[in-house]
């Protein structure tokens, strides 16, 4: 399965809850993972990513060029709606595992976990959504 490679410092606490019980569900989501540019104060780059499993520790992210990703960064769906902080864990090749900072609801998870058009995550997800996703989203600026 994925290698152990070196782990970003901030992984082992983002883990300190791991569950081995935890249940990991196929999720098919495509996300922008936002990460500070190097030397730049206040800049930031971003690359698209695909989520392909999540519980609510972590996910499986996969991209052609996952290597560029550092090893702390933000996973951003919607139109900057919903942001996980995320830690490096495990990479191999074009995959990557990830902590999150703190815990996903369960529900939360399974509903993201259930949403089909995974292009709609690009966009505006308000109002296409259940309400437990609904209730995360970061309110809009007026």
């Amino acid at each position: 399965m994925l290698q152990n490679q070196k782990r970003h410092y901030l992984a082992q606490f983002y883990s300190a809850n791991d569950n081995p019980g935890i249940r990991q569900r196929k999720a098919n989501l495509v996300a922008r993972a936002i990460y500070p540019k190097a030397g730049g104060v206040k800049s930031f780059a971003s690359l698209q990513v695909r989520i392909v499993g999540l519980h609510e520790n972590g996910a499986t992210i996969q991209s052609s060029a996952i290597e560029f990703l550092p090893d702390h960064f933000y996973l951003c769906l919607g139109d900057g709606e919903i942001f996980f902080t995320c830690a490096k864990k495990n990479v191999m090749k074009a995959e990557m595992v990830v902590s999150f900072s703190k815990p996903e609801d369960t529900f939360f998870i399974e509903a993201l976990s259930k949403i089909n058009l995974p292009l709609a995550t690009l966009k505006r997800m308000r109002d296409s959504v259940p309400p437990v996703i609904q209730a995360r989203m970061v309110p809009r600026k007026a």
